[in-house]
């Protein structure tokens, strides 16, 4: 799987103040797919991800969440009340509205549908604090390749002795920074 876009390896780079070796680029966009898998996990949400057909929700309270918000367009709406049920194609603005594309909420007119099947188009953008976080998400984990052997050690040294050992500390999984955005776009599960 190739990364899909949040950030460039040119983009880290500048962050870092540095320019990378041709090997440095390729491990930066390594680092870059792997953040771009870590930012859609905790968020519970994605960008970039083109045109969503069938995604099946289950409506609490008349309500719906899309995935992948916000949300441009959605193209169809198909709905069953009962397993084993028709699909039936609901109507927008009668069966179905759109309420918040900023959220990707969609209110049903009438209750009673069990599941959905919702055909979408999500803004084809990344928002700029996601991907100010992948960058500096990469660049801290770019940091043990540009420093090999120093990065992330302690050392002390008496007469006849040295000791490097690794610091806990650095090995955080995510910069505060990055994780105040994560908890910012983390995705809601309404009951």
């Amino acid at each position: 799987m190739a990364a899909k876009g949040y950030c460039t390896a040119p983009d880290v780079a500048d962050f870092l103040g540095k320019t990378f070796t041709a090997g440095q680029i390729t491990h930066c966009n390594n680092l870059i797919e792997r953040a771009e898998i870590d930012i859609d996990e905790e968020t519970g949400r994605g960008w970039l991800v083109g045109v969503q057909t069938d995604e099946r929700h289950f409506p609490i309270n008349r309500l719906v969440f899309l995935r992948y918000a916000p949300v441009t367009s959605v193209a169809s709406v198909t709905g069953r009340v009962a397993l084993g049920e028709t699909e039936e194609t609901l109507v927008s603005n009668e069966d179905y509205e759109l309420r918040d594309p900023a959220t990707g909420l969609i209110l049903l007119m009438k209750s009673g549908y069990e599941r959905l099947l919702v055909d979408y188009t999500p803004v084809n953008s990344v928002p700029g604090d996601i991907k100010q976080a992948t960058i500096e998400l990469v660049a801290m984990r770019m940091q043990s390749h540009l420093q090999p052997g120093a990065y992330g050690l302690d050392s002390y040294s008496l007469p006849d002795l040295t000791v490097n050992f690794a610091r806990s500390h650095v090995q955080q999984a995510m910069p505060p920074a990055v994780q105040q955005v994560i908890e910012r776009y983390r995705y809601r599960v309404h009951a």
